[in-house]
């Protein structure tokens, strides 16, 4: 009796070692950050004169500030679009709409030495006013992610609440409910108006 007592306390320990190990292995590391590097001010003068650029509608400087090959991301409905294709949208979306990007933004420089994020981040908070031809204004707050490569902007991730704009705008969104799967919905305000 007591050898297999034994035995599953020596099994027991063996799984709580290999767990152990495997977690070290494979759980989840903190990549070592920065909130200070060398050009940081540079570079958030560069993304400062990017979005200036967006504003201003100066697709020129706007150019010169973005690397060659770079990429952005979660602008509009789009997963990602080329430096092209990004200036063309906003050129399109000056045709219903002009923007005023507020100045007392939040600007943070973030170092990554390695790992997926390593490199030079410049992270900003602000808010974009979308002035319309009727005079309508929408207002909402963003995000941005931008790295930086050789003074260049070569990544910008925005981030902001798409749906604010879309209801703004007079749409309505509208989950996929059917009648009969509701239970516990009515307690919401503003659910089933029509009833």
């Amino acid at each position: 009796m007591k050898n297999i007592n034994y035995n599953k306390y020596i099994y027991f320990l063996l799984i709580v070692l290999i767990s152990g190990a495997s977690m070290g292995l494979y759980g989840q590391k903190p990549e070592p950050a920065s909130l200070d590097y060398p050009n940081v001010q540079k570079d958030i003068e560069t993304v400062k004169a990017t979005i200036k650029a967006y504003e201003n509608g100066n697709w020129e400087q706007l150019r010169n500030n973005l690397a060659e090959d770079a990429m952005v991301y979660n602008l509009g409905s789009f997963d990602s679009l080329t430096v092209d294709q990004t200036v063309n949208y906003w050129k399109k979306g000056r045709d219903s709409a002009i923007p005023m990007i507020s100045e007392d933004g939040i600007w943070l420089g973030v170092a990554v030495s390695e790992g997926p994020r390593e490199g030079n981040w410049i992270l900003h908070w602000g808010n974009n006013t979308l002035t319309y031809p009727n005079g309508e204004t929408i207002s909402f707050p963003y995000h941005l992610a931008t790295h930086m490569k050789e003074d260049q902007i070569d990544r910008i991730y925005f981030y902001y609440d798409n749906g604010r704009i879309i209801r703004s705008l007079g749409y309505s969104i509208d989950p996929p409910v059917k009648e009969d799967d509701d239970d516990g919905l009515e307690d919401f305000e503003g659910y089933r108006e029509n009833d």
